[in-house]
């Protein structure tokens, strides 16, 4: 599945395409979706192109 959105290129992998690596680390510093085309991780939906949320992992304890 492709993106064809007009907002691509603020997703996860046209800013890797263009070399924006500033740009993704603090897009992506504290994730909550995933793409679901390429895998990439995102703080929020709107910078992937097929966002997935991540599963809450929550402290197990001891």
């Amino acid at each position: 599945m492709g993106c064809e959105g007009e907002n691509h290129k603020e997703h996860m992998c046209a800013l890797s395409a263009a070399g924006n690596i500033e740009l993704i680390r603090c897009l992506s510093d504290n994730p909550t979706v995933e793409c679901g085309n390429c895998g990439a991780k995102a703080n929020r939906p709107e910078n992937v192109c097929n966002p997935v949320e991540l599963p809450d992992i929550a402290w197990m304890g001891d």
